[in-house]
């Protein structure tokens, strides 16, 4: 066997394991405990129960004013104007509660605030702005639920069910570690031995610990361990490792660096002390060693140790106040870290108040010291646990202001993922197979369809041509094909990518450690979301396409293949949880597109400037900048927010020419031009639902009267989803029936999909809209797509046409049909809705 199908081999039979433990790292950060999402989720479901929408907190504020007026078209009955008396974010106040004098006086709760789209920036407070709640049936929902019981309750849960998780992850973060510093000769070969014999006895240097070896425990006797306890709390910021030969090995778990051998607890002592010198370190260490930031008498104490070993006399006087901090631990040492965490996230828990204790300190006048520990939820949403880990915010790099904040949910969530995973890569050995593919196999998260399939029942495929057509590739794979185990039947080339023959054509694909079989995957993104095409290899060494098996089809379309699809077995299904995460992966996923970009930055405390239309904007000179991002790391467009409010229906002037206002030509322009600087992308699959009773058929596609090979454009702002478990609300109409509110699928019912890298004017708007849930990519009229496939897709609670499409450049001499309607384009009477020559002319340019 060559050497590059050994490597793969290796790296197939590691991740094996390997995949059984990122299931564990998703799990264990899927169930964190963090307190501020635990809060955002109960302010997103009151939001959908009074206003029946999914709105995102992040947009809604409780404003509170000493005067009010009357107005008959408010929800409230009353407007507001100049700033108010006191703001705060609706998740905050999930936890804050309204003031004191409103708790008993709930008829002047509505009269003197509000919930609103704007901050406290706007001037006046009424029906253009409002949430439509009531703030008194919102404080019957916040007295309802007991914030601070559940999230304690949670706390508990978690670690009755993730106790033994912590411990393993905190085993792969040290095998992890050690790894790192065995190669960067930090330490010895024998000082790796004995760190790996805490984790597993007698581990070898290239042996994949099993997930039961992990999960035991084992006594650390063989080395003589401490913890160094800096201040009043018992938390260690550090550990040491001592042999009977003398040396030490010190442990930092939130250190880039986090492990380091010395010949003796001298020569560490003289490192501290000469490290801690430095402003950055001693920052980088204080951090570490506080288990509360907003405890400034705690801080005062931790900094003044650490002085004090900075600024010692001698190394030996530095290793005597050492002495007096550390700890032993006779006990095994990964029992004795999730211990600590454990007391420490329930330390942190206790401070919330519950009902009864907030009521008692609203009237004792002490609720002032519950908003300083609860402010930012800072001393709980990012615990010593975590650093424990290996994911500290320094390590992470991230800022404390962006870490907790929900702004960068995602954005920790991300970070605290890949943190795990690098040492887990580095603890598994995977780097020295080398392909570049390893980590993303590593990393890669398999999406819910693919996770919950069960191939038992799946059939050959009698015509796999058709259902493949455009996934085989045209060049010519060089490479050894491989003879036996699961690698036979495949062709591994230079960089470790694999392919197989079948029919005659040559396909890429990538094993799936879910399925333990091949998949059919895309030529340039072997990880991209979309249907499975599993393949099996017969005794004669032929590949077969395996496929659902066949139901009791609806009546067949002429001219069109029917077929059923697992994919959207799972994606039509109501999966809320499943959902909310896609969407949340897709937004960091686009803000992460938003880093690369030069976008203004506000000031703390500073207020965005507003142009003539009082339109939020940085202002640079006589030009206006309306993409910002704020202090606490959110991103900001109003023109993109107003887009996403649906009272705002501003497509109704490009589709219908209703003109609500008469600087919509105005308005579209600003909105266009913002759009046309924001990052393109067209990294995933996009995916856009219709139905007659939202204005896009299906019909035409199934009578007929539009096919391959035509050419539709968008006449709209038309926006598109990344989350297929969207679709279903857009391509089927609800209907309330016993069991409540389905979808029903009719004639009519049209799944429009964009394969990723087939179109090039997406601009992925996620990170401004009200709507995030939705996972959003906009584009601007004026863009042209050509029909790649059509097909019937049924399943037991479906059936659409799916209308495959690529972009294209405008067409010459030849028909175009609107995408939305199908009807011949007819840029006159575009002309005529827009009321504008010239902005028809920004999309449609006169030929």
């Amino acid at each position: 066997m060559s050497s590059i199908k050994e490597k793969l081999q290796r790296k197939l039979d590691l991740l094996d394991g390997g995949r059984n433990l990122v299931q564990l790292i998703d799990g264990f950060i899927d169930e964190y405990p963090d307190p501020y999402l635990l809060a955002k989720q109960h302010a997103a479901d009151i939001l959908l129960k009074r206003i029946g929408k999914a709105v995102d907190p992040r947009y809604v504020w409780w404003h509170q004013f000493t005067t009010a007026s009357s107005s008959p078209r408010s929800f409230t009955g009353w407007q507001h104007s100049g700033p108010p008396q006191k703001s705060v974010p609706f998740t905050e106040l999930v936890a804050q509660r309204f003031d004191l004098p409103f708790q008993d006086a709930t008829d002047e709760l509505n009269v003197y605030g509000g919930f609103y789209k704007e901050g406290a920036q706007a001037h006046y407070f009424d029906e253009t702005n409002e949430i439509p709640m009531l703030p008194s049936d919102v404080q019957k929902d916040f007295w309802a639920l007991d914030f601070a019981e559940i999230y304690r309750a949670k706390v508990t849960r978690f670690w009755a069910e993730r106790d033994v998780a912590f411990r393993v992850l905190a085993k792969i973060n040290l095998l992890g570690e050690c790894a790192k510093a065995v190669l960067a000769r930090r330490i010895t070969e024998a000082e790796a031995a004995a760190l790996r014999g805490i984790v597993v006895p007698e581990l070898e240097a290239r042996e994949l610990p099993s997930l039961t070896q992990l999960q035991a425990n084992h006594s650390t006797v063989s080395l003589t361990t401490y913890a160094y306890e800096l201040g009043h709390v018992e938390y260690a910021c550090f550990f040491t490792f001592g042999s009977s030969g003398g040396r030490v090995t010190l442990y930092r778990p939130w250190a880039k660096e986090a492990i380091q051998g010395f010949d003796s607890e001298l020569a560490m002592a003289a490192w501290l002390r000469q490290q801690l010198r430095d402003q950055q370190t001693m920052a980088e260490f204080l951090a570490a060693a506080l288990v509360d930031p907003g405890e400034q008498p705690e801080v005062s104490n931790v900094r003044a140790v650490l002085q004090g070993i900075a600024n010692s006399r001698s190394d030996q006087a530095a290793l005597a106040l050492l002495h007096f901090r550390r700890v032993s631990i006779s006990d095994d040492f990964f029992v004795h870290i999730a211990r600590r965490a454990r007391n420490d996230m329930e330390r942190s828990a206790a401070a919330l108040l519950n009902n009864a204790g907030l009521r008692k300190a609203m009237l004792s006048g002490y609720l002032s010291a519950f908003l300083n520990v609860f402010a930012g939820f800072t001393p709980l949403g990012w615990p010593m646990s975590l650093a424990l880990l290996g994911a500290a915010l320094g390590r992470l790099g991230l800022g404390v202001d962006a870490a907790v904040h929900a702004t960068s949910e995602e954005a920790r969530k991300s970070a605290l993922r890949q943190a795990m995973l690098d040492c887990l890569f580095a603890a598994l050995n995977l780097t020295e197979i080398g392909f570049q593919s390893t980590f993303a196999s590593l990393a890669y998260e398999a999406p819910f369809h693919e996770t919950r399939a069960s191939l038992a029942r799946w059939q050959v495929a009698r015509e796999p041509d058709p259902i493949l057509a455009g996934r085989e590739t045209n060049q010519l794979i060089e490479g050894e094909l491989a003879t036996d185990g699961r690698l036979r039947g495949v062709r591994v080339d230079e960089k470790g990518d694999c392919w197989i023959e079948m029919n005659g054509l040559t396909y890429r694909v990538r094993y799936s450690h879910e399925l333990s079989t091949w998949l059919i995957v895309p030529l340039d993104n072997p990880f991209a979301l979309g249907p499975l095409f599993p393949v099996r290899v017969n005794d004669g060494g032929d590949w077969h396409l395996l496929v659902p098996p066949e139901r009791e089809a609806p009546p067949a379309v002429i001219g069109m293949i029917s077929e059923t699809s697992q994919f959207w077995d799972e994606y039509t299904a109501t999966h809320v949880i499943q959902s909310q995460k896609f969407s949340a992966q897709a937004r960091a996923r686009q803000k992460k597109l938003l880093e690369t970009q030069s976008i203004p930055i506000l000031g703390i405390n500073e207020l965005p400037a507003e142009d003539e239309h009082g339109i939020y904007c940085v202002r640079f000179g006589n030009t206006f900048e309306y993409t910002y991002r704020e202090a606490d790391g959110q991103y900001a467009n109003e023109l993109i927010k107003y887009y996403t409010d649906e009272a705002s229906s501003v497509n109704d002037i490009l589709r219908q020419g209703i003109h609500k206002y008469t600087d919509s030509v105005d308005y579209i322009n600003n909105l266009a031009t913002t759009l046309e600087r924001l990052p393109k992308n067209n990294e995933v699959n996009l995916y856009r639902g219709g139905h007659g009773g939202r204005g896009t058929s299906g019909e035409h596609f199934r009578s007929g009267r539009l096919n391959v090979g035509d050419i539709l454009v968008n006449t709209d702002l038309t926006s598109w989803t990344e989350n297929p478990f969207m679709v279903r609300h857009f391509a089927a109409s609800r209907h309330l029936d016993a069991n409540g509110w389905t979808s029903v699928f009719d004639d009519t019912s049209v799944v429009f999909e964009l394969p990723a890298h087939r179109y090039n004017s997406g601009i992925p708007i996620s990170a401004f809209s009200l709507y995030w849930d939705e996972a959003e990519t906009l584009f601007l009229p004026g863009h042209y797509f050509k029909i790649d496939k059509l097909s019937h897709v049924h399943g037991e609670r479906y059936r659409f046409i799916q209308v495959t499409l690529s972009q294209v450049v405008r067409p010459v001499a030849r028909p175009v049909y609107d995408l939305r309607t199908g009807a011949p384009f007819d840029r006159a009477a575009f002309v005529e809705r827009v009321k504008s020559p010239d902005l028809a002319n920004r999309f449609f340019p006169d030929q």
